[in-house]
């Protein structure tokens, strides 16, 4: 199953970076364990997010994650849920 980033906000009052992106294969149960396809290296989700009207309308979800994991938070990127 992947994770395939489609946006990122950075709102300040939050915790974490605010990443909009597509399920493939699957879909998410609880909190994700990731993986960034192109390093390997863990990305550390903090929490998935409220749905919001765009959300329910494209099937999308929204996941927020640790700042220190910002070089793998990109538009484009994608990652791998880990079972």
């Amino acid at each position: 199953m992947r994770f395939h980033i489609n946006e990122v906000f950075d709102i300040s009052a939050r915790d974490g970076l605010i990443v909009v992106g597509s399920i493939r294969d699957g879909e998410l149960v609880g909190v994700p364990r990731l993986r960034d396809d192109t390093s390997g290296d863990l990305v550390h989700v903090l929490g998935v997010d409220h749905l919001t009207p765009r959300t329910r309308r494209t099937g999308e979800t929204i996941l927020v994650v640790d700042r220190a994991d910002a070089a793998y938070v990109e538009v484009g990127r994608s990652w791998t849920v880990e079972e």
